[in-house]
């Protein structure tokens, strides 16, 4: 089965990634991706941009090359509540908004499994952010079991990280493991992502695909632009 759809992916509007997004799409063309998420991190990161460039995404075309663009974020949780370091203005202009954990100061300790994982629940009752990514880091300990029925119920993709299996958050392949596990139980929608922060790795995923399986095809995003759509409409956009 082929993935054409990368939907976590950076360019260095962030200072941590090395490509352009002309880049990206230009890479990204060579492998046959169709549709590109620009997920640009929030604010809250540390060498993140200022919120008014997340929100001027809305100056990009929706075609680049023939790639279809997706605007979007990757959100930063900021509290137990499930709060994110966007504003209505840069979620208005989003097709698809990512979120997660990462390590800033605003949200405190991150070693403590049930203050995790009820801001992960309130992230997903919050209606916000339409795919939770890398919970496999095992800087931020998660019962799993519980946010995965919970994103199951409120129709929220889950990330299966191309990066948590290669390079970045060491220590996170058991947890990402143990998710598929309970994916594979519950059967919420799920999202490949390359979580790409170099040209060369959009539309990666040969490590997602070995730890997904033969899960169900009619529940991962990235296998069609209609399969997308049809999400995208679950989650109250259109795009």
């Amino acid at each position: 089965m082929n993935f054409l759809i990368d939907l976590h992916t950076h360019t260095n509007t962030t200072p941590h990634a090395y490509s352009t997004l002309e880049e990206n799409v230009r890479a990204g063309k060579k492998k046959g991706i169709k549709v590109i998420a620009n997920t640009m991190h929030g604010p809250y990161l540390q060498d993140s941009p200022h919120w008014w460039a997340i929100a001027n995404q809305r100056t990009l075309p929706d075609y680049v090359d023939g790639i279809r663009i997706l605007k979007s974020v990757e959100a930063n949780i900021v509290n137990i509540d499930g709060d994110l370091d966007i504003n209505n203005k840069v979620i208005e202009i989003c097709d698809i908004v990512i979120g997660g954990f990462h390590g800033i100061s605003e949200y405190g300790d991150t070693g403590d499994i049930n203050k995790n994982t009820k801001a992960l629940i309130n992230v997903i009752k919050n209606n916000v952010v339409d795919i939770l990514v890398h919970l496999g880091n095992p800087e931020f300990p998660i019962d799993y079991e519980k946010v995965v029925i919970a994103a199951k119920k409120h129709n929220v993709a889950i990330e299966i990280n191309n990066g948590s299996l290669t390079t970045s958050r060491a220590g996170s392949k058991p947890n990402c493991k143990k998710i598929m596990e309970f994916c594979s139980k519950y059967k919420p929608y799920i999202s490949l992502g390359s979580d790409a922060h170099f040209s060369t790795l959009i539309g990666e995923f040969t490590e997602a695909i070995k730890l997904i399986g033969n899960y169900d095809k009619e529940l991962i995003l990235n296998t069609n632009e209609e399969k997308l759509k049809e999400f995208a409409a679950l989650r109250g956009k259109n795009i």
